[in-house]
């Protein structure tokens, strides 16, 4: 019983003795991350003046112009399609993917599994350039669309509504593969046993996967989600290279907004209420895995 006791003890000394040796690493993570966070917030209550050349304190200012931006109400509804469409076509196709990977009667699976990782591997800048490529007019994909019979192929960057799902598209592309291998882990850490039971009770198919396989996973599924909602509300380069929010404000979203704002028309100010937006929305998100999880 003492020992029991004095465990915690000696654990708690172990941790006080350790601090020290942390406290360089905490603070080259506040150098250059809290620092920077900071400075962002700070910015928003201020607005850059041509005339007098400075910055002006003008208070809670820029969020008053941001919530009346029509521009502002565009881009944040297309970030909640591009967010939604892109994890929701990411999710579904990669468990797809990854079932079949899974399977025992699947031949040469190392050497699929190996080439699901291409698309992760490539920065994005290279996928947005490849994917462009595809969907010119003169493209690739107009193309074959011309030579099955297609009379007008469509433009799929500077059509107005089409620009948006082109970005989608690509930007569900490359996501593919990390959500695969994520879920094929979680799938493959599933005892057989249990699927084969289910289906000795009767269950069909999309039965065992709804009631046994996905809450046998449902901590990956979470952290996929998750993850992937706060990467892909964050996704810059695809959209800067395929459609650079057009045409118009088509296919604009917040971070691409807050770019422009920020760096083209020298509204730093603006352009950090923006971002600040941005992480009230991914806080929610992060807000709402970590009450899931602690359910």
């Amino acid at each position: 019983m003492q020992a029991d006791r004095a465990a915690p003890r000696q654990r708690l000394e172990q941790e006080r003795r350790a601090l020290p040796f942390l406290l360089p690493a905490l603070g080259v993570l506040c150098l250059v991350s809290l620092y920077p966070l900071i400075q962002g917030v700070s910015r928003v209550f201020y607005a850059y003046r041509a005339l007098s050349q400075q910055n002006v304190f003008v208070g809670l200012e820029n969020f008053r112009l941001l919530f009346q931006d029509p521009t502002f109400a565009r881009a944040f509804l297309n970030s909640l399609v591009w967010v939604a469409t892109s994890v929701g076509g990411m999710f579904f196709l990669s468990y797809i993917l990854a079932t079949m990977l899974n399977s025992r009667f699947l031949r040469f699976r190392r050497i699929f599994r190996t080439l699901t990782l291409i698309p992760w591997a490539l920065p994005g800048v290279v996928v947005s350039l490849t994917w462009r490529y595809i969907f010119l007019v003169n493209g690739p994909l107009n193309t074959v669309l011309a030579a099955l019979g297609v009379a007008n192929p469509p433009s799929w960057i500077t059509d107005p509504q089409l620009a948006l799902w082109t970005c989608i598209a690509a930007n569900t592309w490359m996501g593919i593969p990390f959500v695969t291998i994520m879920l094929l882990a979680g799938l493959q850490s599933i005892d057989r046993q249990i699927v084969e039971a289910a289906a000795m009770d009767g269950a069909s198919y999309l039965q065992a996967q709804w009631h046994v396989i996905m809450p046998s996973i449902k901590q990956v599924v979470l952290i996929v989600l998750t993850l992937q909602t706060i990467w892909t509300f964050n996704s810059f380069d695809i959209v800067f290279v395929l459609t650079k929010g057009g045409p118009g404000s088509a296919s604009i979203t917040l971070p691409l907004y807050a770019y422009q704002n920020a760096f083209m028309y020298y509204q730093a100010g603006y352009g950090a209420a923006i971002g600040v937006i941005i992480l009230l929305v991914l806080v929610f998100a992060v807000v709402l895995y970590i009450r899931e999880v602690l359910q």
